[in-house]
């Protein structure tokens, strides 16, 4: 069956911390609403299933539709209906996201501008740094926990979105997730630059084409994309990593 609670989370970005590389490590963002509601996006960063880099995909110049439909700036978490039509995002029907531009980064490694973690600190920091940057991310909503503090930020109640990626075309234990219009992504709105970044994750093990319907893999599924080589540093702001 799909994810459950699926939605978008429309808040300011004030933290973030960084997981490594070993386990099962997520880039952990806090964010907080306009109603002072605390946040917690786990971001994956490594895949549990091989190959286990992540693709991904920047665009510092994101135009959609979708960015006209998107609840209030701050306005907290939204449930989303999975259809068309709506500003739940679909990775393969919704012409969000080219799977033959995306890029294979390893989780962390030594030094600057050559993993997931700082690709996305680029833009993160940028959103912490800027109080008018309009943060939204989407995927799956966990909590609230009541007497449960958030285990990476610390705050009451634990709160939070993760399955910020594609989530449809899995395999193994992962395919009773799939799903359409329900993928994850990262949103960030500059206002003073009217203009929109975004993010897009995906697994390499996930297929591209996928029933209309279930979001399963179709059995005459075409090849996953063959993701560039790695080890090239990330653009800077103002260019498409």
């Amino acid at each position: 069956m799909p994810i459950s609670n699926y939605g978008v989370l429309a808040a300011t970005a004030v933290d973030r911390r960084r997981e490594g590389a070993t386990g099962t490590p997520h880039y952990q963002i806090h964010l907080r609403d306009a109603d002072g509601t605390d946040y917690r996006a786990a971001v994956n960063v490594l895949s549990q299933q091989a190959p286990s880099e992540l693709l991904y995909l920047a665009d510092e110049d994101f135009r959609h539709p979708v960015t006209a439909i998107l609840p209030p700036a701050g306005s907290g978490w939204t449930e989303l209906p999975s259809r068309p039509g709506t500003a739940s995002l679909d990775f393969v029907r919704g012409k969000l996201v080219d799977h033959s531009a995306m890029r294979v980064l390893p989780p962390d490694l030594p030094g600057p501008n050559n993993d997931l973690a700082d690709l996305l600190d680029q833009y993160v920091q940028r959103a912490i740094a800027d109080q008018g940057a309009a943060v939204y991310v989407f995927g799956q909503r966990f909590g609230p926990e009541p007497g449960v503090p958030d285990k990476v930020f610390g705050f009451l109640p634990g709160n939070g979105v993760h399955d910020v990626h594609m989530n449809q075309g899995n395999s193994g234990q992962f395919r009773k997730d799939d799903g359409v219009y329900q993928d994850g992504g990262l949103l960030i709105h500059l206002p003073d630059e009217n203009r929109w970044t975004a993010v897009f994750l995906a697994f390499q093990s996930q297929s591209w084409h996928t029933d209309d319907r279930t979001g399963h893999t179709l059995p005459a599924s075409v090849p996953h994309p063959t993701p560039a080589p790695h080890g090239t540093p990330l653009g800077t702001p103002g260019n498409q990593a």
